[in-house]
């Protein structure tokens, strides 16, 4: 098949490396560079939703977290440039009577739910976090990972060329019509064209799947000169700190529904204070890079994945906001067997009927 992906974001670019591997030709068209949104950021929490109130979406999640270190060492080797991954785990400090005995409840649930492959446990509080960050002790997961996204755009988009996917960047598209597109540089078609965007991509398809006019929620986060190798990522009253492979720690992110502009701010300075708070490592290293970017969002926080009405050939795997790099991977491999019409699972809430009719 010929198929075209317009975003050389992650889902753009985990989507051409999934149609390339069964042997499509793959061109790749984006705005700017490779990984110049929100997928060119630094946090990186690959984290599960909470083992209770099970639902597909859940168990999607999970399946994707589980297969995650496969795909991204095989990418990794492909390519000859580390993503960062890592199945590092996570700590969550536990604050409140209330939220000990929601943990001891989850605790029990993820036994089952998360098949025992892998924990949800209580421990008592580490001395990498704050005495009075964790009164009651801290949750435990094994299951979480961490990636530096920027590292994992550029690592797959080299795997990509290396199985033949061309990438033009530079090359906005202004127009999607069935099974072509168009912009400045001309005009191109395909037996597929998969719409993967970003925020900016929503309003290419607005004439066919009307959302709303805040398709995007701005990050802020920092990267922070400190060696926190060996220890879980950690995640406390919304602020997450991520110790990176390469001897970095990133802590972020806010999540901003209003913005008068795409650069940091004050709201990073609190981020900033608390994650230092809450890891007292922290407390003096200097601040290497502040990044702020724009988290694409369908109607809601789930992914919007589908063909496009009125629009043959077209299709969608775009929004995500907070949960793209643990579901990419996953939704290539449906990208590439939604254009051949091959069976493929995914959750109600994730397809494009489901984000048309409100949920």
């Amino acid at each position: 098949m010929q198929v075209i992906v317009v975003g050389a974001g992650i889902w753009g670019l985990a989507s051409a490396y999934a149609c390339a591997a069964r042997g499509d030709s793959v061109t790749v068209y984006d705005a700017g560079l490779v990984g110049c949104g929100a997928s060119g950021g630094i946090v990186g929490a690959l984290a599960p939703l909470v083992p209770d109130l099970w639902t597909p979406k859940k168990q999607f999640q999970l399946d994707s977290l589980d297969s995650a270190a496969g795909f991204w060492g095989d990418v990794d080797r492909l390519s000859g440039q580390t993503s960062g991954y890592g199945r590092i785990g996570r700590l969550q400090p536990i604050q409140t009577e209330r939220a000990l005995e929601l943990a001891q409840a989850r605790a029990a649930e993820s036994k089952d739910l998360w098949g025992r492959k892998y924990h949800w446990t209580l421990q008592p509080r580490p001395d990498v976090i704050a005495a009075d960050a964790a009164p009651f002790g801290v949750v435990h997961d094994t299951l979480s990972a961490r990636i530096f996204p920027a590292q994992a755009a550029a690592s797959l988009a080299k795997a990509c060329t290396a199985l033949g996917v061309t990438i033009h960047e530079n090359h906005p598209v202004d127009a999607v019509q069935s099974r072509r597109i168009s912009g400045p540089w001309g005009q191109a078609s395909a037996d597929a064209v998969i719409m993967s965007a970003g925020a900016a991509g929503f309003a290419l398809i607005d004439p066919y799947v009307p959302l709303h006019p805040v398709t995007g929620v701005k990050g802020q986060a920092a990267l922070l000169d400190a060696d926190l190798t060996g220890q879980p990522q950690i995640y406390a009253g919304g602020v997450y700190v991520i110790p990176h492979a390469n001897g970095t720690v990133a802590v972020g992110s806010t999540s901003e529904t209003t913005w008068a502009d795409l650069q940091t701010d004050g709201q990073l300075d609190t981020v900033i204070s608390q994650a230092r708070h809450l890891v007292p490592a922290l407390q003096d290293a200097p601040v290497l890079q502040r990044w702020a970017g724009l988290r694409p969002k369908a109607r809601r926080r789930d992914p919007m994945v589908g063909a496009i009405p009125e629009l043959d050939g077209v299709y969608a795997v775009m929004g995500a906001f907070k949960i793209g790099f643990s579901l990419a991977h996953s939704l290539g491999d449906v990208m590439a067997r939604m254009i051949r019409d091959e069976p493929f699972d995914i959750p109600e809430s994730f397809t494009v009927g489901w984000h048309m009719d409100g949920g």
